[in-house]
């Protein structure tokens, strides 16, 4: 009996009491140690940054005659920096004045540099309006941010350039994710000639999948603009082209254009690596437009995971958002809120209406559409 005493007091003395772990528990920590700890990264994606006309009111400043955006960003770009990467669709042209918004755009350089400062640090420019202002306008779009030092696909001012950088890669802790961009069309503007806007062409699209596995990436994303205007659910259209790419390689697929969110699907395959998500729009991000379903959008967010040298894409989550539009010293001004970490103290009466309108009819939605994508919520 003695021994047994002498052994159960051993035991206890060898017990680490703050974490309730016991020597042999420590060993088999200790074991575990040895296995290559996991590594991850993490994307988040905003939808269309549009240059409506008041907009651009709303952010000059007539003393100093400049234009200033930070204050569109100050709800949100918390949760932007909060994020390896921050991806957005820049639907307008940095085509220099005249600034002009609707139907065709161009905004000064300060929004994209406001984009940067707040966290954005991609922007793709493949869209129906790449060519509002001709030639000048991609020419003017991709030196703008290229001087920004802002990472860009998706329009280029020459063949060569786009073969030399057509297909993004992005490298952080051992993972390299490549991205590609495309749009349906460009509003009937030609492309000016020997420039290149990329076009959903399931032909060319094909090669540069094929392509981008010379670059050993571990994942690949498409930034696609798609789909119709204002319809609250993806066509047949988009769900065939989606199709295609899933069944090429295309392992994420980030939709815009339709100025409202869209459905969200993901596939969590019994095989690990092989997880797809498709999110068909994720709506506005910054603009002016005050109809039903296009007053706000989402950001989608999504993580991978290299572990043993395979590649897996985590269960996605989204914030919605919301461009709260109110009066301030005798003008309009705007300001993206998270929907979910906005409060009434925050904003005015009719604001916080107006988004709370907005998030329960969209929630009401994503709830039957979507498919193993949820809501970031408190």
């Amino acid at each position: 009996m003695r021994w047994v005493i002498l052994a159960l007091l051993i035991l206890f003395f060898s017990c680490d009491k703050k974490n309730n772990i016991c020597l042999y528990q420590t060993q088999a920590k200790g074991i575990n140690k040895k296995k290559k700890q996991a590594d991850t990264v993490s994307f988040i994606f905003m939808g269309d940054i549009m240059g409506h006309t008041p907009l651009l009111y709303a952010a000059y400043n007539k003393d100093e005659k400049a234009y200033n955006f930070d204050s569109f960003f100050k709800g949100i770009s918390t949760i932007i920096n909060n994020s390896d990467y921050a991806l957005a669709n820049l639907e307008l042209t940095l085509a220099e004045k005249p600034f002009t918004g609707y139907p065709t755009f161009s905004s000064p350089i300060e929004l994209a540099k406001s984009c940067k400062d707040n966290g954005i640090d991609i922007l793709v420019t493949a869209n129906n309006h790449s060519c509002d202002r001709g030639k000048k306008g991609i020419i003017k779009t991709i030196e703008a941010l290229n001087n920004l030092k802002i990472s860009h696909i998706g329009t280029y001012k020459t063949q060569k350039e786009r073969d030399s950088n057509n297909l993004l890669v992005l490298e952080k802790k051992g993972i390299k994710i490549g991205v590609l961009n495309y749009t349906y069309g460009t509003n009937g503007l030609p492309v000016p000639k020997g420039m290149v806007v990329n076009l959903i062409d399931t032909t060319q699209i094909k090669k540069d999948i094929k392509n981008s596995q010379k670059f050993d990436i571990d994942k690949l994303i498409v930034f696609i603009h798609w789909g119709n205007e204002y319809q609250l659910e993806a066509n047949k259209s988009q769900r065939k082209l989606a199709n295609f790419l899933h069944k090429n390689g295309v392992d994420v697929i980030i939709g815009s254009h339709p100025h409202v969110i869209q459905n969200m699907e993901f596939f969590n395959q019994e095989e690990k690596g092989k997880e797809k998500l498709t999110v068909y729009s994720l709506g506005n991000f910054i603009s002016n437009q005050r109809k039903p379903n296009t007053d706000g959008g989402a950001m989608v967010k999504i993580e991978f995971i290299k572990e043993n040298d395979t590649t897996m894409l985590l269960p996605p989550h989204f914030y919605l958002t919301w461009v709260d539009k109110f009066l301030k010293n005798g003008g309009n001004k705007y300001e993206i809120k998270s929907c979910e970490f906005s409060n009434s103290q925050e904003m005015t009466k009719k604001s916080f209406k107006q988004m709370s309108v907005f998030v329960n009819k969209t929630r009401q939605r994503l709830i039957k559409q979507n498919k193993n994508v949820i809501e970031i919520r408190r």
